[in-house]
């Protein structure tokens, strides 16, 4: 079987520069654009771990002009990386996991740089795995735990257990968290979090998080309006509210202040991303907590009926203008 490793989490937006801006104002990094008229623009971030924001701007590919037409500008796809795109390909199909493109080359200047095929989960999400060959994409080493680090994407579903157990069987996702309960009716509600096998808190340290059977004040709205969809990105760092103050200062727009949230022992902030996507902040996971759990397979389970915070969402202010930080 594959052996998959999450790559990057990839972004469509209407103007890669006040994308880029937005997350430079909350402290990620440029690693790379390319850009070329009338063919592609491609922008890559990064912030603590390996795992990379690729932002992706008109012309837009067939696929993720109709996944805009649906969605609206937002996270478009969780990518992988592995060994062989054609041969995890051929096997994802025949596990009945339908295909969003087959597995064609990325070719700049005659060049491959990589090879990537496409395929929907069950709730028609795109799920990017990609090989690569002649690129060598700069990835950050971490520093001490408390810097900003991208900790997970968010997805939303109707049917949590059925969603895990798809990303389980297929991409070898190991639990790490879980903070579910039964759903009246039957059914499971809550939220868990979903490693890789290469899981490392020194510099892979990222996970899908996937809600189901209720939703919060911040996922509601948006699995009402959207429905199934990659809902929100989440960092961490030691000083939520000083990243959260600063962001807001240099004109990106809050969704919902700083708060202590004693059932998780962390600190939580929101903002919104220059195209109205959902970005998390919170305080460190303990030291060796995920890593406990990924490698014992006993996940961290501090379920508490009142999971739902419901942080107060603050009104929107409209299209507030994004400074570039410096």
């Amino acid at each position: 079987m594959t052996q998959f490793r999450f790559d990057h989490v990839g972004f469509i937006t209407p103007d890669m520069d006040r994308a880029l801006s937005t997350y430079r104002a909350i402290g990620c990094q440029l690693e790379e654009r390319h850009s070329r008229r009338d063919d592609h623009d491609l922008g890559f971030m990064s912030a603590g771990t390996d795992v990379l924001m690729e932002f992706q701007a008109p012309p837009l590919l067939a696929e993720s002009e109709e996944y805009v037409a649906k969605q609206g500008y937002s996270i478009e796809r969780i990518a992988f990386v592995c060994d062989d795109a054609q041969a995890a390909y051929d096997e994802l199909i025949a596990a009945g996991i339908e295909s969003a493109w087959e597995p064609e080359p990325f070719v700049v200047d005659g060049v491959p740089l990589a090879i990537a095929a496409g395929l929907w989960s069950p709730e028609g999400l795109i799920i990017d795995v990609v090989q690569h060959i002649n690129v060598a994409v700069p990835r950050p080493v971490r520093e001490t735990r408390g810097d900003l680090a991208l900790h997970h994407a968010c997805c939303l579903t109707p049917d949590l257990a059925a969603a895990e157990a798809f990303w389980t069987t297929h991409f070898g996702l190991t639990k790490t968290f879980d903070f579910t309960a039964p759903l009246e009716g039957g059914g499971t509600k809550g939220f868990v979090m979903l490693s890789d096998p290469n899981f490392d808190e020194a510099g892979h340290e990222f996970s899908l998080e996937i809600i189901g059977g209720e939703f919060d004040s911040i996922d509601g709205p948006a699995f009402e309006r959207r429905g199934a969809c990659f809902d929100h990105i989440c960092f961490t760092t030691s000083d939520v509210a000083g990243v959260w103050q600063r962001a807001v200062d240099l004109g990106v727009e809050p969704l919902s202040e700083p708060a202590y949230y004693p059932e998780y022992d962390s600190t939580i902030a929101w903002l919104y991303d220059a195209d109205g996507t959902h970005v998390e902040l919170m305080s460190p996971v303990p030291d060796k907590m995920m890593a406990t759990a990924h490698a014992t397979g006993v996940c961290s389970n501090h379920w508490v009926d009142d999971w739902q915070r419901s942080p107060v969402v603050l009104p929107r202010s409209g299209d507030t203008p994004i400074a570039v930080a410096p």
